[in-house]
C-alpha cells in the first residue's frame, strides 16, 4: 500500500516537474546554414522542441557571432540551462572542438580557428578586436585571439553529440536506400559522406558510417525476413583536403562502385544533412559509372525531429 501511495504521489508531481524543467531550459540548435530554404528545413525539424522549449538557432561553422547572439537571446528569456545540439554529420571535426572551446567546455583551442565566412565586422566589434591583413584568407576572417563566449555564470551549458551513428540516421538512410532498391540480396550499397581533412578524424567518420551500415543491415534483416543487402561500403570524399588526399578518395570511390557493378546493382547514398550542391559532387565524380542515385539527403525527413528531441531528452 505504501509503495502504491509513493508511486501515485510521484506521478502526480511529474507534470509540474517537466513543466518547470522546460521553462528553465533553452535549446540552441547549431547547423551549417545556407539559403532560406536550407535554414527553414532545420527550423521545421525543430518544431516539436519549439512547442515546449525556448529554441534559438546558430548558423555557421562554429560562428562566434551567431553563437553569442543565440546565447544572449536565450539568457534574455531567463533560462538556467542551455542544451546545445550540433546538427552536423559528425562529432569529429574542428567545428565541434572549437564550439566546445567557445562554450568553455575545453580549456584551449585544439585546432586553428575556423574561418568566419560571415559577420567579420560584427565579430571585431563584439570582441573589441583589431585584425590585420594576415588574419584574412580571401574574404574570410581567421578570428585573431579567439576567446570563449560570454555566458552568465548562473547558466549551465550542455552540448550533445552530432548525428554520428544515431539510430534515427540509420532509419532515414535505410528509407533512402529502399526507395531505390529492387532486390537487396543482389545490391551493393555505398554510403558517402563529405569527411574531414584530418586523418584521425576521418577514421572516426568512417567508423561511424560503418556502424550505420551495420544498423541498416540489422533493420533490413529483421523486417525483411532475412533478406539483407549484399554488402554496404562506407566512404568519405574529403573535398576540402589537399589534392593528393582528394584524388585518392575519388579514385577509391570510383573503384568500389565500378567493381561492385560487376556483381550486381549498386546504390549510392549521400550522407549529408541537407541538399546544397555538395551531395551532387558525389554523383559528378562517379560520371561514366553505372549506379542508382536519388541524391536525397537527411533533410527533409520528419524523423530528424526525433533525433533533436531524443538528444535533448538524453541531455536532461
Amino acid at each position: 500500500m505504501k509503495i502504491f501511495r509513493y508511486i501515485t504521489l510521484f506521478l502526480f508531481f511529474i507534470p509540474g516537474m517537466i513543466s518547470a524543467q522546460a521553462q528553465d531550459t533553452g535549446i540552441l540548435i547549431m547547423a551549417h546554414g545556407g539559403g532560406e530554404e536550407w535554414n527553414q528545413q532545420v527550423v521545421e525539424a525543430a518544431k516539436p522542441l519549439s512547442e515546449k522549449y525556448a529554441v534559438e538557432f546558430a548558423w555557421g561553422m562554429s560562428n562566434y557571432v551567431t553563437l553569442q547572439n543565440g546565447i544572449d537571446r536565450l539568457e534574455a528569456k531567463q533560462v538556467k540551462r542551455i542544451i546545445a545540439v550540433p546538427l552536423f554529420i559528425s562529432s569529429y571535426s574542428p567545428i565541434i572542438r572549437q564550439t566546445e572551446y567557445l562554450f568553455g567546455l575545453r580549456d584551449s583551442l585544439a585546432d586553428r580557428p575556423m574561418p568566419l565566412m560571415h559577420h567579420s565586422d560584427k565579430y571585431l566589434a563584439m570582441t573589441n578586436t583589431e585584425a590585420d591583413p594576415s588574419d584574412y584568407k580571401g574574404h574570410m576572417l581567421m578570428p585573431p585571439n579567439l576567446q570563449p563566449l560570454k555566458v552568465d555564470k548562473k547558466v549551465e551549458i550542455v552540448m550533445t553529440k552530432a548525428l554520428d551513428d544515431h539510430d534515427v540516421v540509420a532509419q532515414i538512410l535505410r528509407d533512402r536506400i529502399l526507395s531505390l532498391s529492387n532486390n537487396p540480396s543482389n545490391e551493393t550499397v555505398v554510403l558517402v559522406a563529405h569527411g574531414p581533412n584530418d586523418e584521425g578524424d576521418n577514421a572516426k567518420w568512417v567508423a561511424n558510417l560503418e556502424s550505420l551500415s551495420q544498423k541498416i543491415q540489422q533493420y533490413q534483416l529483421q523486417q525483411e525476413g532475412g533478406k539483407g543487402f549484399k554488402q554496404i561500403f562506407s566512404m568519405t570524399v574529403r573535398d576540402d583536403a589537399n589534392a593528393t588526399v582528394h584524388d585518392q578518395a575519388k579514385a577509391q570511390l570510383r573503384a568500389v562502385v565500378r567493381q561492385a557493378d560487376f556483381f550486381g546493382d549498386v546504390i549510392v547514398v549521400p550522407v549529408f544533412l541537407s541538399s546544397g550542391g555538395r551531395e551532387q559532387a558525389v554523383a559528378e565524380r562517379l560520371e561514366g559509372l553505372h549506379f542508382k542515385w536519388s541524391g536525397e539527403t537527411l533533410l527533409p525527413d520528419a524523423k530528424l525531429s526525433d533525433f533533436l528531441v531524443k538528444s535533448v531528452e538524453a541531455a536532461l
